[in-house]
């Protein structure tokens, strides 16, 4: 078995949702799919990924599993919950509520 290395890089958001998503549709981990494609890259044996290359053309048969692997955050297939700030009449009543608790505390000391 060969060694590995971990390797932390920065990397835009779409770019990683890319990887995710070609991983995703290869059943493999976004590791194993980075490292192939660099591995490829290095020995010249890239893939066209453009029409008519195989990728190509894996990618249009799987056009429907895509689209819901990129709309997933994770591996687990959750969806990433987006929540309203609070308003500033809310921020006020917290305020008001932490206020009146940390008072009744001081009180009791």
């Amino acid at each position: 078995m060969s060694e590995t290395a971990n390797l932390t890089i920065k990397l835009p958001l779409e770019l990683k949702e890319k990887l995710k998503s070609l991983a995703a549709s290869k059943s493999v981990s976004m590791s194993a799919e980075i490292s192939a494609r660099l591995e490829r890259s290095l020995d010249g044996t890239i893939e066209d990924d453009v029409e008519g290359g195989v990728e190509a053309k894996r990618h249009a048969k799987n056009a429907v599993h895509k689209e819901h692997v990129a709309a997933d955050v994770d591996n687990q297939h959750t969806e990433e919950l987006t929540e309203q700030p609070f308003t500033t009449g809310e921020v006020k009543k917290l305020r008001a509520l932490l206020n009146a608790n940390t008072k009744k505390k001081s009180k009791k000391k």
